[in-house]
């Protein structure tokens, strides 16, 4: 596997974790920047009714921190773009090639089995809010430690004169505000009884920042810094990607009831796999990607060296109707 270069922006390296809990099915992935790699894993536990593998074939419980670091090394973010959540350029204000996978941004495979009749794969539960950097909680969340930057000239940081940034102005950044996530679903070619049309699969992009006012394009932060930091004025994208700045919500009165479809990143499909019982196994492949959206308001020089900290919560539920 590819080695992963030195960091632009963060994610130093992978604290890489998978739980599963309780009778409603959940599946976890945490990330966590930290200066070295220590204990990396990527765990399953508690009951089988939704299972997770890096390879598609050994699916379990456990794989220890040394198949971890096999599988990602040092993973880092730069600034690069997408809009659609599949095809990445480096850069955001000034695109200048393709974006490489595991160099440039994050990017993963996933297979998920399950042999409940809920076929249904969503990210849920945004708790980011409620957590800082230094503590956690069960949910999806994208934090970061924060940096003091000083400013290197005047430019406007929002959508009113209020919210000008002057030379000298000293405050602090997050990268986390410039986070983007897509989860693709990928045909798992080793199933024969998907058999799926391209056109059927899910795209899904996310803001975990759910801050859609600073969200991708602006003519302000990252825009205005960029233009007078450089006195070049380039033209704002009129094609936006299509973003999502929340995620789906269950039925509380039936949790394995999706309210709506709005972070559906897969369906689960019939395949020839069994358990030892006869149980039929619905199997889905994703791909992940994480990067920092350099079309992002957020998404300048205030941010480089900020480390992140990151949790998915996936869940297996019937989509609504």
């Amino acid at each position: 596997m590819r080695k992963l270069r030195k960091l632009y922006i963060s994610l130093l390296s992978l604290l890489f974790i998978v739980l599963l809990f309780g009778t409603v099915t959940y599946a976890w992935i945490t990330m966590s920047t930290i200066n070295n790699i220590e204990g990396l894993s990527l765990t399953a536990t508690t009951t089988s009714e939704l299972e997770i593998s890096l390879d598609g074939i050994n699916f379990g419980t456990e794989i220890d921190s040394d198949v971890i670091e096999v599988y990602f090394g040092n993973p880092t973010l730069k600034d690069v773009t997408s809009r659609n959540g599949i095809d990445f350029r480096r850069g955001g204000l000034t695109e200048y090639g393709v974006a490489v996978p595991n160099q440039d941004y994050m990017s993963f495979e996933l297979w998920f089995r399950t042999t409940k009749i809920e076929h249904g794969l969503f990210l849920i539960n945004n708790v980011s809010p409620n957590v800082m950097y230094d503590t956690t909680a069960r949910g999806t969340y994208v934090v970061s430690r924060g940096r003091s930057w000083e400013s290197s000239v005047d430019f406007l940081n929002g959508n009113d004169i209020g919210n000008m940034v002057y030379k000298g102005d000293v405050n602090f950044y997050y990268a986390s505000q410039a986070v983007r996530i897509s989860v693709e679903e990928i045909k798992d070619e080793e199933n024969i009884l998907d058999v799926r049309d391209i056109e059927d699969l899910q795209v899904f992009i996310y803001d975990p920042s759910e801050d859609e006012s600073r969200g991708y394009g602006k003519p302000y932060g990252a825009y205005s810094y960029f233009a007078q930091h450089t006195g070049v004025f380039i033209q704002i994208p009129s094609e936006v990607p299509n973003t999502s700045y929340r995620l789906s919500e269950m039925d509380p009165m039936n949790p394995y009831q999706a309210l709506d479809n709005e972070s559906l990143i897969a369906v689960l499909q019939e395949s020839n796999y069994s358990t030892p019982g006869g149980k039929v196994y619905y199997q889905g492949k994703v791909r992940v990607n994480i990067w920092i959206e350099g079309w992002d308001a957020d998404a300048f020089d205030s941010i480089i060296a900020d480390r992140i900290k990151m949790q998915l919560e996936f869940k297996i539920a019937h989509p609504a109707e």
